[in-house]
């Protein structure tokens, strides 16, 4: 049982190696924001700025840089 065991983390250990090396040569960069989340630490840039902004964002629900982005759907208008 374990020498089967071995071979099934060895086999996943390949496969996790071989996406990591085809992710680093053909794939594309992800951008600031590649999910399209929610929460405000999606914000900003990435790399982050050095410096640390004194303006802050009105939040006014759970969603504040859905709101921000999609100004026409605010989640605040249904809570």
């Amino acid at each position: 049982m374990s020498t089967v065991g071995v071979f099934l983390q060895g086999a996943a250990v390949i496969f996790f190696v071989v996406n990591v090396i085809h992710s680093y040569i053909k794939g594309k960069e992800a951008g600031d924001d590649p999910w399209d989340a929610w929460t405000l630490e999606w914000a900003t840039t990435s790399p982050p700025p050095s410096t640390i902004s004194t303006r802050f964002p009105r939040v006014r629900s759970r969603r504040p840089l859905w709101d921000l982005k999609h100004p026409e759907d605010p989640d605040w208008k249904f809570e």
